[in-house]
Order: structure tokens, then C-alpha cells, then sequence
């Protein structure tokens, strides 16, 4: 029986300090994969910000798991409640948020929370399937 690819729901942002400029996620290979998603938590004091989803072919993983290419990242346009953008707003004392990419042809994805204002814990899953 044959299986097909898939990356089961992990954390790629953890307990993310929301007064950092940028909080960045761990990045994921996801070759063979066509349908990514990924969720946002987050609660503190009036936290406003952006998140963004970036992908590289050039991003490169040694033997070890050290990285070994840090990789060239550019920006991509995503699935969020019906609409095609590039950023996703991140508001309020808490909430939640979804971002679906579909169709994607890159080799690594990852997450970036670019912060306005406030302060506030971000946490990320990112869940990972073929069609």
C-alpha cells in the first residue's frame, strides 16, 4: 500500500514574543506537497500586526539538520477567508486566524509575524497534505 505525502500538524511558532519586530517560523520543506495551512493564536494587550507566508527554493538542510543554505525568501500570495493577499492582519487582545495555501510549487515555506504595536504571545501550526 502505498502512502501519500504529508506533514502532520506541528508548531512553527511557539510562545512568539509579539513586541519583536519580526517573529519568523521555523522553516518546512514541503516538496510533494500541494495544500498547507497554517493557523494563528495569540492574546496580550491590543497586539496589531501583519503575518505573511514566504517560500525558497535555495533554502538547504546539511546532513546534520543544521541549515546549510539560509535561502533566498520571497513573499507569496495566499487563501484568507476568500481572498487572495499577501498580508494577513493580526488584531485584538486575542483571536485566531487561517491562512490556506493551495497549489504551491516551492521547496520550503515558512511564517512571518511583522509587529505595529502592542505585545501579545503568537502561536503558529502549520498542517500539511497532498490534494
Amino acid at each position: 500500500m502505498s502512502t501519500r505525502p504529508r506533514i502532520k500538524k506541528f508548531p512553527a511558532i511557539v510562545n512568539g514574543d509579539m513586541t519583536q519586530p519580526t517573529l519568523t517560523s521555523i522553516a518546512s520543506i514541503i516538496e510533494d506537497l500541494t495544500l498547507l495551512g497554517y493557523s494563528y493564536s495569540w492574546s496580550g494587550t491590543s497586539p496589531v500586526g501583519t503575518v505573511h507566508v514566504e517560500v525558497s527554493n535555495d533554502y538547504a538542510l546539511n546532513p546534520d539538520g543544521s541549515v546549510g543554505n539560509a535561502g533566498t525568501w520571497t513573499t507569496i500570495t495566499v487563501d484568507y477567508n476568500g481572498s487572495a493577499v499577501t498580508t494577513v492582519p493580526v488584531a485584538g487582545n486575542t483571536g485566531t486566524g487561517f491562512i490556506n495555501v493551495n497549489g504551491i510549487a516551492a521547496y520550503a515555506m515558512r511564517t512571518v509575524y511583522t509587529s505595529a504595536s502592542g505585545s501579545g504571545t503568537l502561536n503558529s501550526i502549520l498542517n500539511a497534505k497532498v490534494a
